[in-house]
């Protein structure tokens, strides 16, 4: 119970990622808040940490929202009464390279996978401070450090992630922690949907791990880098992709 009478916003947290590590932080002692725009499947994840004897509620948020962000702020505190960490996690993404995403795409990538912790983050700050500090995490991704082709406002909101995360280290330590954790290729995640198995079989043989990485495996990263074991870590990011990234390109 290492996060035991903690107060925990995850976004994007009706499925996926998000909805594993609001699972695992409730059952380490988080009180948790889930925010998403899917009130039905955010309702869902709710009623599993309860059942697994957890304490949660769910708020409808547009993160990319600056009111939206600022109310699920507030409705942490309301519920629980304080806010100690916040896992940026929700994103949105269309693909395609610089000739090929629409304009509004590029936009909207960039508002929800970049912006939005931005919005979070600002919002959750001066709370956080109030009750002695607190931990952020956002969910950066192996596009965060190597680029992938046809994925042009993803692979650019991603690196800014790295860049907001240190940023946030460096101006508000040492009341805030912030970290980012860095997904390879995770199943099943929204990111997977409709892809071919061909195209999971590709990833299960290109890393030393030989699978693909399940939302629990990022949920256990995240439930570390909030706690206390990991009280000396900060501005960093932790790769979490069975080996995916430390390859090279053409191997010899």
């Amino acid at each position: 119970m290492r996060l035991a009478e903690k107060v925990a916003i995850i976004t994007g947290a009706a499925s996926g990622i998000g909805r594993a590590t609001a699972r695992r932080l409730a059952a380490e002692g988080a009180r948790v808040l889930v925010a998403d725009i899917a009130d039905e499947r955010g309702a869902e994840t709710v009623a599993l940490i309860r059942k697994a004897g957890g304490v949660a509620e769910h708020c409808h948020a547009d993160v990319s929202d600056s009111a939206q962000s600022q109310a699920m702020i507030r409705a942490a505190v309301e519920a629980f009464g304080r806010l100690d960490i916040l896992h940026n996690n929700a994103f949105w993404n269309e693909a395609g390279s610089v000739a090929e995403v629409s304009e509004a795409g590029w936009t909207k990538t960039l508002q929800v996978t970049l912006s939005a912790l931005f919005l979070g983050s600002r919002h959750a700050i001066p709370v956080m401070r109030e009750t002695g500090g607190g931990v952020i995490i956002n969910t950066a991704s192996v596009h965060s450090i190597v680029g992938f082709g046809g994925w042009a406002a993803y692979d650019t909101a991603k690196a800014g992630v790295m860049g907001l995360t240190r940023s946030i280290a460096l101006d508000f330590g040492p009341e805030i922690r912030c970290n980012a954790v860095l997904p390879g290729a995770i199943y099943p995640t929204g990111a997977w949907e409709g892809a071919p198995p061909e195209a999971h079989q590709v990833f299960v043989d290109g890393v030393p791990a030989k699978r693909l990485g399940h939302p629990d495996d990022i949920a256990a990263a995240v439930a570390f880098l909030v706690s206390e074991d990991a009280s000396f870590i900060t501005g960093q990011g932790l790769v979490v992709d069975g080996g995916l990234t430390m390859r090279a390109a053409i191997d010899p």
